[in-house]
Parts: structure tokens; C-alpha cells; sequence
């Protein structure tokens, strides 16, 4: 044995310290190889040498049983592994044989050898592991009786393994014999496995206390590091071990008290304490899981609470509380799924298996109540058909993409026990479900169920009628052509046609004749049944509709009875149109008097009377289009003598549309009608002439108005409209400042008093508008114009651009700015500054009286600004140097000069105001400012030496 745990220590060794991706495998196996080959080569064998080529001969067959069973996993998914699975392990079996052989040889030819023991155990294992020849109890029981010391190594293994054997060969009593030696040796690591194994013994021969008492043993040893832990082993058994001594809730304390986390373990000794018939016992298990979860928050096994206590309601038929644990169960999957609560983190892994739990009692619970009522028509237990009633409803939550199946089985559950009342609708919510998803297994199921109900009659009439409508309609929509089908169709319209439902009974008719055109006669019997509600109701749009379409070719009716039909359709329209305008309906009438227009059975008379109605309609909606359309339709078939009556209501209609805004529809019918009735020249033809001209220039086609001006001028009986009309036009372009359009007109129209007036509006345009372009285009026709007005009126523009620059640089001249004053030198510079600014006025001044008023109020104002600039700089001088004796009667000296300025600059001011108000009177041609002309000149109108050297008087 020693040898053995060497070779293994260095096989161990020699594989650690290979490369990884050496195969592990072939590691070992090489190195058993290398090892047997010095073995055999060597000269002298002796029994010790044998002994360790036998544990080489072990290991080589351990390793060739891994690779076969490597190979039988790798080809297990295969059906045909499975059957042959021997012969996956034929090499395991040869060399096993040779090994068995190689032992027994050692054991023959050395039969005194020391090592007899050890190759006895040898054989007994390999037979147990690899073999097929049941010699393991032989061989284990001579190595236990050729070692006489109870203590020997080789004997504890022999009897532990031993043990082993019986305790798989289900022989307990033997084993318990072999175990109780084998915990007697505790310096054995496995002691605690021999302490579980004697257990299990125990309990199979029902020692229960000794049982317990073991495998406690087991689970106290574990902890002890000297000892291989096998406490989870225990943890996953004791609970079945108290269960079958009858005390479960010893195991549930023990769980409690001996484990921080016992729920894992407390789930299976519930399991196992329900199939043994402690009920009671289970649900105090169950309790305190569900304790231990609320206090510790432990809701990951929560869903399997819950479905621990599905499993043991459904065990004790107790529905009641199954049907609740379930509800709590749906709320659970609701909550665990919703987004608000992802962060508790609760399971859904059991969700199906939760689905399937209630579908099978639910299906339990339905078949039984189908039983009761079968044996008893009046008997079934409420309270199991609200538990059913409630699954289903669960399932429908839960279940979503088989919702259809719940809802036909809660149908099917109230049919099961005569409820047809509630029957009913949990069938048609069926059917919208199957609908939905495209179900026609049980939307037929369902429908078939329906009708079977309906036919029985035992609902209310009218709600027996609306389920058999139901019924009929949706088995057309999803099977428009079966067997079915065929005989529905005339059902379906019998019930509508009953109620006086025209339209629904039409669909139907449309359908039948769509899905069954074989059945033409009967469909056309269907038709004129419904023209003769058409025409008891006066519904003269269905009846118009139909005759369209049977003109189409609809139900090939005869020429004669499409003739008929639509002599009846006129004699009720258009008195009935008439009708309705009067009551102000105009839409109506309007769609009605059309209708009876686009009827090719009417007179011509008839259709321009109802165009023209129709649009007078339209006009009064304020549709100005639609009515115009109608106009001109009316129009055309009216005979000359109605046309000459319309007129002037057209005319009428033409300035309403004006008033509605609509502008362009007006001057298109004033154009018409003013075209058509050009010869009349009488006071209805000028108002068209004015409208036309006015509504032409409100859309902004002056052109257009002065083509009506121009050609239509001989259709009226007032010559001088056409003057206005041509004044209205120049207005247009003026006000639009339209440099082109204006000139184009002129150039078209070169005569008084467009010519003067066009040099005018020229010029209110220069000084108004601020377009540079605009105004370069004018000075430029000034020039092409070339009148004595225009040449004055471009001398002006340059003198007061002269004007502008002078000032601004006057406005910029310093009196002094040296720092030293010298009174002649000041004197000096202020007469030559005052001297500029009287040159300036004795330059410009005429500007302030041009004929071009704004120049003449822009000229104005610069004289004002100048005035008041220069008072201001005269006044605020504080020459540097100057003797503070001398300062007050400098200011004296300056405000007398100053003051004359300021005066003039403010009367200049008023004068502005003044003109600016009167501006837009002002006529062309006499538009100056000639009470500027008053103002003083404040220039030289006063004394302006100064003595300012006192020493000099």
C-alpha cells in the first residue's frame, strides 16, 4: 500500500508540473508505462515487486475504465448508446480479466508471501469496481480473517469496504455489523461517512432512535476538520430520517436551531412529511418557512413556498386553500414582472410548473362538477364552481398566450351546470379571444357551443337574439363558405330584415351573393325586400346607391325594374330636398339637389334648377368654389329667358362671395356673367364692372383689372367707370410700390392726369421709402423724364446731400481747444465759425420752401438740429487759461451769443411739427413749409467783440 500512495504521489507530482495542455490522460498513463517498463526489465522478481506491478496494473485499469466511460457520455445522446453500452466497455473488461489473472498468479506462486493480504483487497476492489464476477465479499472477508489485528490498516479498510458492499448489496444488518466496527476507529477522515452509512442502516431495519443518534454523530463530526465534511449530506437527510420515526417536528427544530439558512432543507422533509400523512406537522413546517422568509427578507424562496403549498393542498383535497395560495401566487408573478419592483429580485423559474398545477385541478374539479350535475341535474357544490371559475381566471393572467382555452373552459364550466345565462357571454369573450389570435379551433368550438345554446331557448328572447346573432355573424366572418354557412346566410337576414335593419340586412344579402353567387334568384328576392323598406322610409341615398350599382351590373336585374326603381327615387327627392333647405339643412339639400343632377332620368330644366339650388346651398356653407361650379353648371342648361331671371340673383351671389373672402371665385363669375350679358349695358352690368374691378385688384392682379377696364368698358352705360376703374389701378400700384408695375401702366396709359401724378408719387417715394434701389431707379427716371419739375427736383436732392455733409462737419468744428486763451485769438475763430454757419443758412436756407415737402421737412429739421448744436457748443465753451476773473463775464458773453441760436433752433422745431401734421393733406404741387421763412437769422444780430484783457480798458 505504501508503494501504491508513492506512485500515486508522484504520478500527482510529475502531472503539476506538466504544461496544461498536456493531456492529463495521457500523462498518467505514460507515466504508468514508464514505471511497468522498468519493473519488467528488471533481472530479480520478488513478491514486493509483483505486488507493485498489480497496483500498476490497478491504475492502468482505473484509467482505461475513465476513457471508456469518457466515450460512453461523449456517445450517450445517441439511442443506440444506451443498448449497447457493454460494448463501450469491452477494453475495461479485458484488462480487468488480466489483472484478476496477474493477482492470482502472484497469489500461486508466492503463497507465503507478506503481501497476500494486501493483493487480496486488491482483487476485491478491482472486482467491485470493474468486474463482473461477484468475488469482492470472498476476497474482502479472507483479508479480514488473514489480518488477525483488529486495528491493522488493511483490516479496517477490508471491513469499511466491506460494509460498503453490503450496505449496497441492501443487506443492512450485515452492513450495521461492519460499520459499527469501522466508527470504532476514529482516527479514520471518513469516519463521519461510516457514521452516515450506519444510519441509513439503521433506518432500513426501522432502528429509528439509532438512526437519528448516527447521523447526528455524522453531522456534529463534520464540523470537526480532522474528518471529511459531509454535512450537507446530512442536512439533505435528517428531515426524511425524523419523518419516518414519526417525530417531524424534532427534525423541523433541529433544522431550526442547528441551521442559519435551514429553508433549502426544510422544503424536502415537508414533501416527505405530507406523503407520510402528517398533515398538521407539514403545515407548521410550511409556517415557519414562511416565517423565516418575512423576517429575513429572504424572498428568493418565496415562489417555492408557494408552490410547496399547492403541493400539499392538492395532496389533502383541500381546493379552497389551493385556490387562495394560488391567487397569491398570481399576485406574486404580477408583482415579481413588473418594472417597479425588478430590484426585489423575486423568481419566476416555477411559473410553468405554477400554470401547469392549476390547469390540472381546475380540469379535476371541472370534470368532477360535470359528474355531479350528471347524476343529479340540480346538485353541484357552489363553492367548487367559484374555485374552477377562479383558476381560470388565474390561468388567463398567468397563461397569456393560451388565455383562449381558460376562457372556452369557463364558458364550457357554466354550460357543464346549466348557468347559460353567464354561459353565454364567457362564449362570445371566447370568441373575441380566438379572434384575436387567430384561433379557429375554438372559435368554432365556442360558436358550435353558442348555437347549441341559442337553440335551446332558454334565455330571455331579445338576449337568445343577440347571442344568435352573434353566433350567425361570427361564424360567417371566420368560415364565410362551409356547409354552416350556406344555411345561415338566409337566418341572419331573416332576423334583421324582422328588426327593420336595412343596412345590416344588406350586408348580409352581400355577403350571401358574394360567397354564394349560385343563389341569385334568392338573393334578388332578399333586394327587393329591402328597396321596399328604402322606399316606406323615404331613404333616398340607399336607394340612389343601390341603382348606381345595379346599372353596375349588381344582382343583374332587368333594365324595367332599374327603370322603376328610379322613377320612385325622383318623385320623393327633390320635394324632399326642398325640404330640407328650408328647414336649413343646407349639406343635405345641397348632396340631394347634386344627386338629382348627376340622374340622367331628369329633364334639363329639373337639373339646372338643382344645380342652382345646389349652389345657393353651398354659398350659404361658404363654400364659394363648389358654388361657382354649380353656377356654371346651372348655367349651361338653363334656356336664355332663366338666365336672364338669374341675373340678378348671380349678382347677388357674386358679391356674397366678396363678403366671404373670397375674391377670386367673385371676380371669376363677375367676368362670366359680365361677358355673357355684355349688350344689357344696365345698372346690373356696371355693379358687375365694379365688382369684377375691385375684386381683381384685391387678389393682386392689377393686370386683370385693367383688362376689365380696358375691355369691358363697352359692356356698361358709365364711360367715367372706366376712369375709376383705371385710378383704382394706378392706387394699387402706388401703394404697393411697384416701381415697374408703375411705370409699365404709365407707359400704357400716357395721358393726364396719369403723368403728373406719376412724377409725383415718384417723388413722395424718394423721401419715404428706404430702399436704395428704389431710389436710384427713381432719380434716374427724373432724369428721363426730363421736365423743368424733375431737373429743380434733382438740383434740390444734390443740394441737400451738400447739405447734409456741411453740417455734419459743422457739427464737428471746435471753437477753441488750446490751452492757453487769448482773447483776440478766441474772437477771432468765433466770427469765423459764425460766419460758416451764416454762409450755410444763405446756401440752404431754400430748401426749407422746396416743393417736395419731405426734403422741405428734412431740410427744416437740419437747420434745427444745426441751430440748436451750435447754441449748445457756444454756450458749454470753457477755455482752458482762462483768468478766473475774466470766467463770469466770458459765460455772460457766450450765452448772449448762445441764446439767439437756441431761439432760432426751436422755432425751427415748431415750424417742423406744425408741417408734419399737415403733410398728408398737403396737395401735389403746393406742399412747402413757407412759414420757415420767418424765422430769424440769428447771425450778426449782435455785438460779439469782447475785451478780455481788463488791463486794455
Amino acid at each position: 500500500m505504501k508503494l501504491l500512495i508513492l506512485s500515486l504521489l508522484i504520478s500527482g507530482s510529475a502531472f503539476s508540473e506538466a504544461p496544461k495542455k498536456v493531456d492529463r490522460w495521457l500523462q498518467l498513463n505514460n507515466l504508468v508505462a514508464q514505471e511497468m517498463k522498468i519493473l519488467e526489465n528488471a533481472k530479480r522478481k520478488g513478491p514486493e515487486l509483483y505486488y507493485r506491478m498489480l497496483e500498476l496494473h490497478s491504475e492502468k485499469l482505473k484509467l482505461i475504465h475513465e476513457k471508456n466511460n469518457h466515450e460512453f457520455l461523449d456517445k450517450s445522446k445517441t439511442a443506440k448508446s444506451a443498448v449497447n453500452k457493454e460494448s463501450f466497455f469491452k477494453e475495461t473488461r479485458q484488462y480487468y480479466d488480466f489483472t484478476k489473472s496477474f493477482g492470482l498468479k502472484i497469489l500461486k506462486d508466492f503463497p507465503q508471501n507478506n503481501r497476500r493480504g494486501e493483493i487480496l483487497f486488491a482483487l476485491a476492489l478491482n472486482s467491485r469496481d470493474f468486474g463482473r464476477d461477484n468475488i469482492t465479499e470472498k476476497y474482502l472477508l479472507e483479508t479480514i480473517s488473514m489480518v488477525k489485528d483488529p486495528h491493522h490498516s488493511l483490516r479496517h479498510h477490508a471491513e469499511t469496504a466491506l460494509a460498503d458492499f453490503y450496505y449496497n448489496e441492501k443487506k443492512f444488518n450485515e452492513a450495521i455489523t461492519y460499520y459499527e466496527r469501522a466508527i470504532k476507529k476514529t482516527e479514520d477522515e471518513w469516519l463521519t461517512k461510516h457514521y452516515f452509512n450506519l444510519s441509513w442502516c439503521y433506518l432500513k431495519v426501522r432502528e429509528f432512535d439509532k438512526a437519528i443518534n448516527s447521523i447526528k454523530v455524522a453531522y456534529r463530526e463534520s464540523k470537526n476538520p480532522a474528518y471529511v465534511n459531509i454535512k450537507d449530506q446530512v442536512l439533505d437527510n435528517i428531515g426524511s430520517f425524523y419523518v419516518y420515526a414519526g417525530r417531524p417536528l424534532e427534525g423541523l427544530d433541529f433544522y431550526l436551531e442547528n441551521e442559519k439558512d435551514p429553508i433549502p432543507y426544510l422544503f424536502p422533509m415537508a414533501v416527505k412529511t405530507s406523503e407520510k400523512g402528517h398533515e398538521k406537522e407539514t403545515e407548521k413546517v410550511l409556517a415557519s418557512v414562511q416565517k423565516l422568509i418575512d423576517k429575513n427578507e429572504w424572498y428568493k424562496y418565496q415562489e417555492e413556498l408557494f408552490h410547496a403549498y399547492l403541493d400539499f393542498y392538492r395532496h389533502y383535497s383541500r381546493f379552497s386553500d389551493h385556490e387562495k395560495t394560488s391567487r397569491e401566487l398570481v399576485a406574486y408573478y404580477k408583482k415579481a414582472e413588473s418594472n417597479k419592483d425588478k430590484e426585489l429580485k423575486l423568481p419566476i423559474a416555477m411559473k410553468e410548473e405554477a400554470i401547469e398545477k392549476m390547469r390540472s385541478l381546475a380540469g379535476y374539479l371541472q370534470v368532477k362538477l360535470a359528474k355531479d350535475m350528471k347524476a343529479d341535474e340540480q346538485s353541484f357544490k357552489e363553492n367548487e364552481l367559484e374555485i374552477v371559475l377562479s383558476f381560470f381566471s388565474h390561468l388567463i393572467i398567468l397563461d397569456a398566450p393560451k388565455q383562449v382555452e381558460y376562457f372556452y373552459f369557463r364558458a364550457e364550466t357554466y354550460y357543464s351546470v346549466r348557468l347559460f345565462k353567464e354561459a353565454a357571454p364567457s362564449y362570445v369573450q371566447t370568441v373575441n379571444e380566438a379572434k384575436r389570435t387567430k384561433n379557429d379551433e375554438y372559435a368554432r368550438k365556442s360558436l358550435n357551443s353558442l348555437l347549441a345554446l341559442t337553440g335551446q331557448e332558454v334565455l330571455e328572447k331579445d338576449e337568445n337574439t343577440k347571442f344568435l346573432i352573434f353566433a350567425y355573424t361570427e361564424h360567417l366572418e371566420f368560415w364565410p363558405r362551409d356547409d354552416m354557412s350556406e344555411q345561415i346566410y338566409p337566418k341572419l337576414f331573416e332576423i334583421y330584415h324582422e328588426k327593420q335593419d336595412d343596412s345590416k340586412s344588406s350586408v348580409v344579402m352581400r355577403a350571401f351573393h358574394k360567397h354564394y353567387p349560385e343563389h341569385l334568384a334568392d338573393q334578388q328576392k332578399m333586394m327587393t325586400r329591402i328597396l321596399d323598406q328604402f322606399i316606406e322610409k323615404q331613404d333616398t341615398k340607399k336607394l340612389a346607391q343601390y341603382i348606381h350599382e345595379f346599372k353596375t351590373g349588381f344582382l343583374k336585374f332587368s333594365a324595367e325594374t332599374i327603370e322603376k326603381t328610379e322613377i320612385v327615387l325622383g318623385n320623393i327627392l327633390f320635394l324632399q330636398f326642398q325640404e330640407m333647405a328650408k328647414k336649413g339643412d343646407k349639406y343635405a339639400a345641397a348632396k340631394g339637389f347634386e344627386s338629382i343632377y348627376v340622374n340622367k332620368l331628369y329633364t334639363d330644366k329639373v337639373k339646372s334648377q338643382s344645380a342652382f339650388f345646389a349652389a345657393l346651398a353651398w354659398l350659404e356653407m361658404g363654400e364659394t368654389v363648389i358654388s361657382y361650379n354649380w353656377q356654371v353648371l346651372s348655367h349651361a342648361r338653363m334656356t336664355e329667358e332663366e338666365k336672364l331671371e338669374r341675373r340678378g340673383e348671380q349678382l347677388k351671389i357674386a358679391e356674397r362671395m366678396y363678403m366671404l373672402q373670397d375674391f377670386k371665385t367673385s371676380y371669376t363669375l363677375s367676368e362670366f356673367l359680365l361677358n355673357k350679358f355684355c349688350s344689357l349695358r344696365d345698372e346690373t352690368q356696371n355693379r358687375l364692372y365694379e365688382v369684377a374691378v375691385m375684386t381683381a385688384l384685391v387678389e393682386n392682379q392689377p393686370m386683370d383689372a385693367e383688362k376689365i377696364a380696358k375691355n369691358f368698358d363697352k359692356c356698361t352705360n358709365k364711360p367715367e367707370l372706366k376712369d375709376t376703374a383705371l385710378s383704382q389701378t394706378y392706387s394699387f400700384y402706388e401703394k404697393q410700390g411697384d416701381f415697374y408695375g408703375l411705370r409699365k401702366f404709365i407707359q400704357r396709359n400716357h395721358k393726364e392726369p396719369y403723368i403728373t401724378q406719376y412724377r409725383y408719387s415718384l417723388q413722395k417715394w424718394y423721401w419715404e421709402r428706404t430702399s436704395l434701389t428704389l431710389k436710384e431707379h427713381i432719380l434716374q427716371e427724373f432724369k428721363a423724364l426730363n421736365e423743368p419739375e424733375t431737373k429743380q427736383w434733382l438740383g434740390d436732392i444734390r443740394l441737400h446731400e451738400n447739405a447734409m455733409k456741411e453740417a455734419q462737419e459743422l457739427k464737428a468744428t471746435q471753437i477753441w481747444n488750446k490751452p492757453v486763451f487769448n482773447g483776440d485769438e478766441f474772437n477771432k475763430n468765433l466770427e469765423a465759425y459764425l460766419m460758416r454757419v451764416q454762409n450755410f443758412k444763405a446756401k440752404y436756407q431754400g430748401l426749407t420752401q422746396s416743393t417736395q415737402v419731405d426734403l422741405a421737412i428734412f431740410a427744416t429739421q437740419l437747420f434745427s438740429s444745426l441751430y440748436l448744436n451750435a447754441g449748445e457748443s457756444i454756450l458749454n465753451l470753457k477755455p482752458a487759461g482762462m483768468d478766473s476773473a475774466m470766467v463770469k463775464d466770458f459765460q455772460g458773453a457766450m450765452k448772449q451769443v448762445a441764446t439767439p441760436f437756441v431761439t432760432a433752433a426751436k422755432k425751427y422745431s415748431q415750424q417742423l411739427s406744425k408741417a408734419l401734421k399737415e403733410k398728408e393733406t398737403l396737395s401735389h404741387g403746393s406742399r412747402s413749409i413757407a412759414s420757415v421763412e420767418s424765422v430769424e437769422n440769428p447771425v450778426f444780430s449782435f455785438f460779439t467783440g469782447l475785451t478780455m484783457d481788463k488791463g486794455k480798458e
